[in-house]
């Protein structure tokens, strides 16, 4: 020890040893934080999405149950009271409806959606594309979000009928912005303490607008993950709001760098008395 000690090169060795080491140790502290925080971010995306397709499964009962009984001749005139008792049981449903020939024909509650009785969606081509996305498909698909008719922003859900071996129309949900929202578990900014939300279109277009429109987020920048929801043609993201790896990692750099310093400091001075 004594002969390493007094080598002339003894503090640049431990001072070359010392910071080795520590940037190797920042090096892996930077690789495990990062993917912590990258497993957060996508377990929480993840229990967005499953947070969707469960709410969103009120949909599809309500949808399908309506289109069972139109395709048996069994709704008749009883529209209002089916779509008020599948409104009580579904909490985060707004409105129902019927399309008959891409013209809506019934909303239920009509108070408040006056404007959709009449409306003939081949007026937009959005609309066509989507509905026939439905059609399709043979299942619930999910237009928005997008400026309502009636007002407000919402998503229209629409669900093919099959009456007599020929498209028949749609039953379809109406879900407002703010029900979605709720539903998500957030407020209307999508930010909460831990992450930035986000939920678009794929295909967004002049029409469809993100759910959280004053939400200006990079989601292309920091730790941040995406999930596609085929049922809306959607994408869900999550961001990290403050992602702490690279600091925990430049923190553990610097001080290896001073403790190496300490240590060289230490081996010269302890050298030039040995001389």
């Amino acid at each position: 020890m004594l002969t390493f000690l007094k080598h002339k090169y003894a503090a640049i060795w431990v001072f070359v040893i010392f910071i080795a080491i520590t940037q190797i140790v920042s090096f892996q502290i930077y690789k495990i934080e990062k993917k912590r925080e990258f497993n957060m971010v996508q377990n929480e995306s993840a229990h967005v999405k499953q947070r969707i397709e469960s709410a969103l499964s009120q949909s599809n009962n309500a949808t399908s149950l309506l289109a069972v009984l139109i395709e048996h001749d069994l709704l008749k005139d009883h529209f209002e009271e089916v779509a008020k008792e599948l409104l009580i049981h579904n909490q985060y449903l707004d409105a129902i409806q019927l399309v008959q020939d891409m013209v809506i024909i019934n909303t239920y509650p009509l108070k408040g959606n006056e404007q959709t009785i009449g409306y003939d969606l081949r007026t937009d081509n959005e609309h066509v594309r989507e509905i026939m996305l439905s059609s399709s498909l043979n299942s619930l698909h999910f237009e928005g979000p997008f400026n309502l008719k009636q007002g407000g922003v919402g998503f229209v859900g629409r669900y093919p009928i099959i009456q007599h071996d020929s498209l028949w129309g749609y039953s379809a949900v109406v879900i407002k912005k703010q029900s979605f929202i709720r539903l998500l578990g957030l407020d209307s900014t999508g930010i909460n303490e831990t992450y930035f939300y986000q939920v678009k279109k794929q295909q967004e277009g002049k029409k469809y607008i993100p759910l959280f429109s004053n939400n200006r987020t990079d989601f292309s920048t920091g730790v941040s993950h995406e999930q596609y929801m085929p049922i809306g043609d959607w994408i869900i993201q999550v961001k990290l709001r403050k992602p702490v790896y690279l600091s925990r990692t430049i923190l553990f750099s610097i001080g290896g760098i001073v403790v190496s310093l300490v240590f060289s400091l230490l081996i010269q001075c302890k050298r030039l008395r040995l001389d």
